[in-house]
């Protein structure tokens, strides 16, 4: 099996360091300086046991070089998607499929849903179209991972806990690629499922997402901290159950609690969320698919979401003003 991974940040990197592990012939598809860097270096991973590996998992600038794979593993964040088609093309056979592992809302979800989705794309995360024309949906597999993972400095990365993978057919269809995604995952040693509902998975971890990723901009605090105090929960708390409104008006059945959802991710402890690591670093925030993805469903669906409108609000101003500081 040929498998491509586009992106070489932490999820990236992980997925590299560990599918490599198995028969299957991986390839990281990087940018020319992180591709080279990984070459010099190699890839050095901190277990959650704290045990460090280094690796030299294969890795490329030129995805020409590499043809058709069976699998392609899209690693970058929702807003950098755009990005990727030209490097993603040439990785396309007949039979390739294609795992999206983003956060938030993805692309293809109106993808063979009825109304109010049917099949129209989302402003938010697909602005003129661009990502539903370029990848066939019926190539996608739905991926939602449940897994904490940083950069830790140049060519290393820290898994800090969980194993989690959850996939499933974009189209809600008995596809056997997801199959052989599981396969693969469980041979790298993750802990994989599949599931026949993608979407409820999805926004099961969208859930988490949603709150306290922007809290913790707002705030600076990390997940266990803002899980923990009462005034923060609270407040993830209540953008969790407007959430909850747009998802069910949408047909997702929640088998969890929000309060039982709210307890997992406090079991990560003291992990700095995703978007306020890169809030520090200066990058682009994943607002659009995790916020203002579930305000444009809530346009759809007709749910009033005030708190996630002003929460999104105010990390946006947040960030611009980090930006225009820099």
């Amino acid at each position: 099996m040929k498998v491509a991974i586009i992106g070489a940040g932490a999820v990236g990197g992980l997925l590299a360091a560990r599918l490599s592990a198995t028969e299957a012939e991986v390839t990281l598809v990087a940018r020319p300086n992180a591709a080279s860097a990984i070459r010099r270096n190699g890839l050095t991973m901190v277990t959650p046991l704290n045990r460090v590996a280094r690796l030299t998992p294969r890795v490329t600038d030129d995805s020409l070089s590499l043809g058709p794979q069976d699998l392609v593993f899209l690693c970058v964040k929702a807003h950098a998607l755009r990005g990727t088609i030209d490097t993603l093309t040439p990785l396309l056979g007949p039979d390739t499929t294609i795992v999206p592992m983003v956060n938030g809302i993805p692309w293809w979800y109106p993808h063979r849903q009825p109304e109010p989705l049917a099949d129209r794309p989302l402003a938010s995360v697909d602005p003129d179209g661009l990502l539903w024309r370029s990848i066939d949906p019926d190539r996608v597999v739905g991926a939602t991972s449940f897994v904490a993972v940083e950069g830790d400095g140049p060519c290393r990365i820290r898994h800090v806990s969980d194993q989690r993978f959850v996939f499933g057919d974009a189209g809600d269809r008995d596809n056997s690629a997801v199959d052989r995604v599981v396969t693969l995952f469980g041979q790298a040693g993750f802990q994989p499922a599949k599931t026949t509902d993608i979407r409820q998975a999805i926004w099961v971890k969208l859930w988490g997402n949603l709150a306290f990723n922007p809290l913790s901009v707002l705030t600076g605090s990390t997940l266990g901290r803002l899980c923990n105090d009462p005034g923060t929960r609270e407040a993830g708390r209540a953008m969790m159950l407007e959430a909850k409104a747009v998802a069910e008006r949408l047909g997702v059945v929640f088998t969890t609690s929000v309060d039982e959802r709210i307890a997992m991710a406090a079991g990560v402890g003291d992990f700095k969320t995703s978007m306020l690591q890169d809030y520090e670093a200066g990058r682009r925030l994943e607002l659009d698919a995790i916020l203002g993805s579930v305000i444009e469903l809530a346009d759809r669906t007709g749910v009033d979401v005030p708190m996630l409108r002003a929460v999104l609000a105010m990390v946006d101003l947040r960030a611009r003003e980090r930006r225009e500081a820099a």
